[in-house]
């Protein structure tokens, strides 16, 4: 029997599933880079950082963190992630995902994708009366990831483990941020994505899971080239865009706020993995800001 879960927190949840399967990524300018979840960042002046590459997953196996991870967040005096993931976040989220001007996604989308999504969306808890009020980019988010089964991801719960700890918790971004992305969309272009996504619902699947076992490997080319793949099934138009906006553009913006925290020294940086290869990506930006980064996991 199927359960009916607060949508808040699934869209949390997922958010960040997008940036694997449809942005664009550089190819890894550097073979050292290729493979590794966790660097250690250090520079003169500073005591080492780690940053470490997440994957938005309940999967048990991503859980499960090794002892290279464990220790080196069990070490940290600051704790810094994508976003915060506490309350003044969901309770934005909340009305952000939702349309409230009157319209209903079924006159968006038609009576057939509309019933083909409320199927789908069926299996991920969401009942039709919820669902006639999300905005399509959200339902597109939610669809583009398993359904869950306890809502608990990485990155939630390294956050869980950061306040059980008592370390302070930053967020490198505003969920305001995160979430206008999607929301500065056309409605023609989110309907199009809610529709590429529909369509391509099976493909998602799969390459999710493979995405899943590059992640394990610590393979960050690997992931890279499942990220491309899934470029031939989606929108060129909202590819680009998302490589531009989701990806460099962010990118660009969480170098900048980190370093305060790499200064401070012994914070543990956790983004999702497809943010640290490529000439554009965390690592690279971070040697050419002078810092030295060395494999740990």
């Amino acid at each position: 029997m199927l359960v009916q879960r607060n949508p808040i927190a699934w869209l949390l949840r997922n958010f960040l599933c997008l940036v694997f399967l449809y942005l664009s990524a550089a190819v890894i300018a550097e073979e050292p880079r290729d493979h590794g979840l966790l660097w250690e960042i250090s520079r003169p002046g500073a005591e080492s950082s780690y940053l470490f590459g997440t994957i938005h997953s309940e999967d048990p196996g991503v859980l499960a963190l090794s002892a290279s991870v464990r220790q080196s967040f069990s070490g940290a005096r600051r704790v810094v992630l994508e976003v915060m993931m506490d309350m003044d976040s969901m309770a934005y989220a909340s009305t952000a995902m939702l349309m409230m001007d009157g319209r209903k996604l079924s006159e968006l989308l038609g009576s057939m994708l509309f019933r083909r999504t409320a199927a789908l969306m069926e299996a991920h808890g969401v009942s039709e009366v919820v669902l006639e009020h999300m905005k399509p980019w959200a339902v597109a988010i939610n669809l583009a990831m398993p359904a869950p089964e306890t809502g608990v991801v990485l990155d939630y719960s390294l956050y869980q483990q950061a306040m059980a700890d008592g370390k302070p918790v930053y967020g490198l971004e505003t969920i305001q941020e995160q979430l206008g992305i999607f929301d500065g969309m056309k409605i023609e272009d989110q309907v199009a994505l809610l529709k590429d996504t529909v369509e391509n619902h099976d493909q998602i699947a799969v390459m999710h899971r493979t995405l899943l076992d590059a992640w394990k490997r610590q393979d960050l080319r690997e992931m890279m080239a499942i990220n491309e793949a899934s470029l031939q099934t989606g929108d060129p138009q909202l590819s680009h865009m998302f490589q531009q906006e989701l990806l460099i553009d962010r990118n660009l913006r969480m170098l900048e706020r980190m370093q305060e925290h790499l200064e401070a020294g012994r914070a543990f940086v956790a983004v999702g993995a497809l943010h640290l290869p490529g000439e554009q990506g965390l690592l690279s930006l971070l040697g050419q800001r002078g810092y030295s980064l060395k494999r740990v996991y």
